[in-house]
């Protein structure tokens, strides 16, 4: 169940992603590229797509490991 939901929230993430990335380059005075730290990408959907995708896995990836851990080392709490 809990990878279920996992799966979906992602999907939601990188459908979210495709829409700005869809909405975006229609508006004036957007740049064409985007950039997080070293690196820059050009604003389409499946950039977008990605970069949502990958951000909220990794996130919520950390959060459920962590979650695990703690729950293995207490599991009477």
């Amino acid at each position: 169940m809990v990878l279920g939901l996992y799966t979906s929230i992602v999907a939601l993430a990188a459908l979210f992603g495709a829409m700005i990335g869809l909405v975006l380059p229609v508006k004036k005075g957007v740049p064409d590229t985007a950039g997080l730290g070293p690196f820059a990408f050009e604003i389409n959907p499946l950039n977008f797509a990605v970069y949502g995708a990958v951000m909220v896995g990794l996130s919520l990836g950390a959060l459920l490991l962590l979650m695990a851990a703690v729950s293995a080392r207490y599991p009477d709490a």
